[in-house]
């Protein structure tokens, strides 16, 4: 993964001037290093901690089915 690629949340750019200071968060994984930006990182922070969103998932997650509705007979 290329260090200065954008944010993969919201396509932001990482700049040169970026890569230099500390607004982004880097997120570790198979496919190599992904970084976040500030606004991206602050509004999904709990998930981001928790591994609940994998900025550098390598496959997206398959959609879950959704139950079944029960209708009144």
């Amino acid at each position: 993964m290329d260090t200065l690629s954008g944010c993969p949340l919201c396509s932001r750019p990482r700049t040169p001037a970026d890569a230099r200071g500390l607004a982004w968060s880097s997120h570790h994984g198979p496919s190599g290093v992904g970084y976040v930006c500030g606004p991206c990182t602050r509004s999904g922070l709990a998930d981001l901690e928790c591994g609940l969103l994998d900025p550098v998932r390598t496959r997206p997650v398959p959609p879950v089915a959704q139950p079944a509705e029960h209708r009144a007979a």
